[in-house]
């Protein structure tokens, strides 16, 4: 894949490194986030299974692809966990409770990727980097800044991460309200964050990764995404990772707009 700025941030083992979009309609999708983020469009070629890259400023920051009709998942954002070997993630996966999915997929010389289910019943995505370790861009405004799990099975899901993932937990549950923690990973800085569906959540509301994406200005930001066609789900409220808002886009899929907190 041509013209692409691979100078990326290093991400340990087990670190949300990509995000793409799966969606039916990909030129609404497209027209979408390009205008909320400004970003440009690279359409892959034969060797990438024409997968198609987000580009900022140049630098690779998201990914999309096409939802095939008889696809069984929604519309959604993947959060890609970053591993060193695709087949040893997969035996690990399946053996501490989760499920992969399908066979793994190589994007060209960029990297491989495979797509499994936690024990809680979320969808993520694994990535063995090639020439692609991950986003080019971390924390500036239309990049990746944060990635947060909110899972029904909060114990089991923890557990598996730890086996799986190497993952660390600090408990941040604060008196009275639901679970929640930030992982670490094995040099010690977070990775995500970890939240408890609890009995107060919508029985209809599914475990779920939220993807969130750095804004200078939340207002403004939910503003211009409404305008879009977007739909404000939560927020935007000052929250522990920074001061954010949770949105589902064009086909129903859900992200954040975040100011990070990056004290």
């Amino acid at each position: 894949m041509r013209d692409l700025n691979l100078t990326v941030p290093d991400y340990p083992y087990g670190s949300p490194c990509w995000v793409d979009l799966l969606v039916a309609d990909v030129p609404r999708a497209k027209a979408f986030y390009g205008d909320l983020f400004g970003w440009q469009w690279l359409s892959g070629d034969p060797s990438t299974g024409g997968y198609t890259m987000a580009l900022l400023d140049g630098h690779p920051v998201a990914g999309i692809s096409r939802k095939p009709d008889s696809a069984p998942v929604p519309s959604q954002w993947t959060t890609y966990l970053r591993v060193g070997d695709l087949e040893v993630a997969a035996l690990a996966i399946n053996a501490y409770g989760g499920r992969t999915l399908g066979r793994p997929v190589a994007i060209g010389a960029l990297s491989r990727t495979l797509i499994a289910v936690d024990p809680g019943g979320t969808y993520f995505g694994v990535w063995e980097p090639g020439d692609l370790p991950g986003s080019g861009v971390l924390d500036e405004p239309g990049s990746l800044t944060w990635n947060e799990l909110l899972t029904r099975d909060y114990d089991r899901v923890q557990g598996f991460a730890l086996a799986v993932f190497g993952h660390e937990f600090t408990d941040e549950t604060e008196p009275g309200g639901p679970r929640w923690a930030t992982a670490h990973t094995g040099d010690g800085n977070p990775a995500f964050g970890l939240a408890e569906i609890d009995d107060e959540w919508p029985q209809e509301i599914p475990p779920h990764w939220v993807a969130s994406f750095a804004t200078r200005n939340v207002v403004a930001g939910v503003a211009r995404a409404l305008d879009l066609g977007a739909r404000l789900l939560q927020g935007p409220f000052d929250g522990p990772y920074g001061v954010g808002a949770v949105l589902s886009g064009p086909e129903g899929e859900v992200f954040s707009l975040l100011v990070p907190d990056l004290d």
